[in-house]
């Protein structure tokens, strides 16, 4: 059991007001739930929530040469990357593990920012830093302190933020970024969220975020904790670190093929290895399954075949509110990746049904350009 302090965001003490259930997540004392988490995921689906995300790390990258160390960086296409546009993709180590997965923003020709799970912020930090030692003019900033973040996801967002912000935010496309006045306060909105649902990301400075947070509240938007953030990313089959992803697991076994450019000229950082994955095929993959009896898969929950051979595990798990029935994420080895095989989830010794599915479990709201 660890003594260390958890760390509380620039909404904690309005969080309590709000009535949220405080518990550790990544360091920090965050809500879980306000209302309840059902009640918070369909408000999402139905509606407009808010979420403190304060908690995310924000790293800027600027200089001459910063976006060459990020091509050297991160296995993704940043050369095509214009001002304003944003671009998620995997942090990988030289054995092509993911270190973390990150969100690039390009906010001016060079000027970079990094927004980074808030688990692996200092981890992420330590290994950014050490990649840049050899470049010059390229400067690293930790800007997370000075900043609070907030995200605002439902069908009903858009509404909600042109009221605060003006027209100008309704014509931002999907993971796009520009400074705004949102309700008077100088704010980085981003069109973007973890949800499936359409929503934007905020980022001002911290102390205006509660402020911010209650003009969102005024205008209709109710509070959501983590409990919520994590069923509705799983019912669009999206990745947490620490579950799907670690320095272990490649971007080519989680499913994120889409995010890699392994054929740039740039050398970068786990190319060798992701090349040579790929190359070699029948490794094990992330995959979305679906209970076909009553029952909760859990992490680590093993998985057999109806041989009764082991053949994978599950890596997370939930009671989907829209579906109404148990679904998860697993790695998979490749005798059971074909959508629609039937597998078996190992429940405390009882061995449930499941069958593998397509992803995402429920269809997305969000219109790409």
């Amino acid at each position: 059991m660890t003594n260390e302090r958890l760390q509380r965001t620039p909404l904690y003490e309005v969080a309590v007001a709000e009535g949220g259930r405080m518990a550790p997540f990544g360091g920090w004392e965050m809500p879980v739930q306000f209302e309840g988490i059902r009640s918070e995921h369909w408000t999402v689906r139905r509606e407009v929530g808010l979420f403190d995300i304060s908690h995310m790390g924000r790293i800027a990258v600027s200089g001459e040469h910063g976006l060459g160390f990020l091509d050297s960086l991160l296995p993704a296409r940043l050369r095509e990357l214009t001002i304003g546009q944003m671009l998620y993709a995997p942090l990988c180590n030289e054995q092509g593990g993911c270190v973390d997965d990150l969100v690039v923003y390009r906010l001016a020709l060079q000027e970079y920012l990094l927004v980074v799970n808030a688990s692996r912020k200092a981890t992420d930090w330590q290994w950014i830093t050490a990649c840049a030692a050899g470049w010059s003019d390229v400067q690293i900033e930790d800007l997370s302190d000075g900043q609070g973040m907030v995200a605002v996801q439902g069908p009903q967002a858009a509404a909600l933020v042109a009221a605060l912000a003006g027209p100008a935010s309704v014509s931002l496309g999907y993971y796009r970024c520009a400074m705004m006045e949102i309700a008077g306060i100088r704010a980085l909105l981003s069109r973007n969220g973890y949800t499936g649902e359409d929503g934007f990301e905020i980022m001002c400075p911290a102390g205006q975020v509660a402020e911010l947070w209650a003009k969102l509240r005024a205008a209709g938007a109710q509070p959501c904790g983590l409990g919520a953030r994590d069923t509705l990313r799983l019912e669009m089959g999206f990745c947490l670190y620490g579950r799907e992803l670690d320095e272990q697991t490649t971007p080519l076994e989680a499913g994120l093929s889409w995010t890699l450019d392994l054929e740039k000229e740039a050398n970068f950082v786990g190319a060798e290895a992701l090349r040579a994955q790929r190359a070699a095929g029948g490794y094990r993959r992330l995959r979305g399954f679906r209970m076909l009896e009553r029952g909760i898969p859990r992490p680590d929950y093993p998985i057999f075949d109806q041989r009764g051979e082991q053949v994978g595990t599950v890596t997370s798990g939930t009671h989907s509110p829209v579906l109404g029935e148990g679904i998860g994420l697993a790695y998979l080895q490749r005798s059971a990746q074909k959508i629609g095989t039937q597998v078996y989830i190992d429940m405390k010794g009882k061995r449930q049904p499941a069958e593998v599915a397509k992803l995402p479990f429920v269809p997305s709201s969000i219109k790409k350009d």
